[in-house]
């Protein structure tokens, strides 16, 4: 049976023209993309976040690791 794959942290940001994407530590591995409208008008027709939301939202992803450490510590 395949081992189950572990994503190392820390889970880095890259900001890219319209997206915020988190990687695993190794840089190999996309955890996530979070794509942002800056223009208002396009923000509502596109239903995207604003830079900051989709930054925040990036931001909550990259610390899971963090919330599960925390967890482990609290059931020890």
């Amino acid at each position: 049976m395949d081992e189950p794959r572990t994503l190392k942290a820390p889970w880095p940001i890259i900001e890219h023209k319209e997206s915020f994407e988190v990687q695993d530590a190794s840089g190999s591995i996309t955890i996530a993309f979070v794509y942002f409208e800056d223009e208002p008008g396009r923000q509502r027709a596109t239903h995207r976040l604003s830079r900051d939301e989709a930054r925040r939202v990036a931001s909550h992803i990259a610390r899971i690791p963090e919330y599960i450490a925390a967890t482990k510590d609290e059931v020890k």
